[in-house]
């Protein structure tokens, strides 16, 4: 009697995974009964959007970072030639205190 109902369900049409072999809701699919239809779609959107401005807020933060005031070469530079000005005696501490902040304003 089983192997007789087996062969009438998938002769007409539906077979063990159902009338519509297996590609309906419960498995996942969308269909015209009740599935995801265009929320997939709406999810996918939503999802590049976050992704992308997480993508900006990252490389905005980056740049940010690397653009920030390091001191120029220069700065170093002429701090070290004023050291070595005051070292061989060539000027006075009140000189050598002035031209410092004098740089210090300039670059620091």
């Amino acid at each position: 009697m089983i192997e007789t109902a087996t062969v009438v369900l998938q002769w007409s049409g539906h077979g063990p995974m159902g009338p519509h072999g297996g590609h309906g809701v419960a498995a996942g699919g969308a269909t015209a009964t009740g599935g995801m239809g265009p929320w997939w779609l709406a999810l996918g959107l939503l999802l590049l959007v976050v992704l992308a401005g997480v993508s900006l807020a990252y490389v905005s933060r980056v740049r940010a970072d690397s653009t920030e005031a390091a001191p120029p070469k220069e700065a170093d530079s002429a701090m070290e030639d004023l050291r070595t000005q005051y070292a061989r005696g060539e000027i006075d501490d009140e000189e050598f205190a002035n031209r410092a902040a004098t740089l210090n304003l300039e670059w620091g």
